[in-house]
């Protein structure tokens, strides 16, 4: 399980510099990381209410 105490951190440092790159990798970028917090949306919970 990913430890979700860093996930702000961990996005800002993905998106921190994408102004500087392509269009075509910005956008790239953009959907990676969208498609990361989209599947941690969508993962089963492993831990009941609560538990961290």
């Amino acid at each position: 399980m990913r430890d979700l105490q860093n996930l702000p951190a961990e996005v800002a440092a993905q998106l921190a510099d994408v102004h500087e790159l392509s269009p075509a990798d910005e956008l790239a970028t953009y959907e990676r990381v969208l498609t990361e917090l989209t599947e941690l949306l969508n993962a089963p919970e492993e831990h009941g209410p609560g538990d961290q």
